[in-house]
């Protein structure tokens, strides 16, 4: 969800030009103070890809940007977690298509860690709420409506 905050900054810092903030970025900044955000070292790890092979931005860089966006939204950063066979057993159920090892563990982190799990992919949110019975996994605007309505 806040890949494209670093995506927009890349393709601004390539142009020359001011970074335009996507709005699903500012809706969490300005809500901050009524949910905890929480991002794992993978979604850093995403970030970090993306940034660097697609923009070619240096690491110092990508771990400013990194550090300012988890400022910025005073988010909790999940350092570490001890994948087991659930993994394999779960990828094998879902029988999914074109899905990355990413976001099968981003799941397992976000149901240990009792956080919601939030994507546009509603295909993938339909298999976590019938395969692991996880009503937390929802998409951007489900959970916009839980925010406001103050969860």
């Amino acid at each position: 969800m806040i890949l494209d905050v670093f995506i927009n900054f890349a393709k601004a810092s390539r142009k020359k030009e001011e970074t335009l903030l996507p709005k699903k970025y500012e809706f969490m900044k300005d809500n901050k103070e009524k949910i905890e955000f929480v991002a794992s070292f993978l979604v850093k790890a995403e970030v970090a890809r993306e940034l660097s092979a697609g923009f070619g931005i240096e690491h110092e860089e990508i771990e400013s940007l990194w550090n300012d966006l988890a400022k910025s939204l005073d988010c909790k950063i999940i350092e570490s977690f001890n994948f087991d066979a659930k993994i394999a057993d779960f990828a094998s159920r879902a029988k999914m298509k074109l899905r990355t090892l990413f976001n099968f563990m981003h799941i397992f982190i976000a149901v240990e860690n009792d956080c919601y799990f939030v994507s546009g992919d509603k295909d993938l949110i339909e298999k976590i709420k019938l395969l692991m019975n996880y009503e937390k996994a929802i998409d951007y605007v489900e959970f916009r409506k839980l925010v406001e309505d103050g969860i």
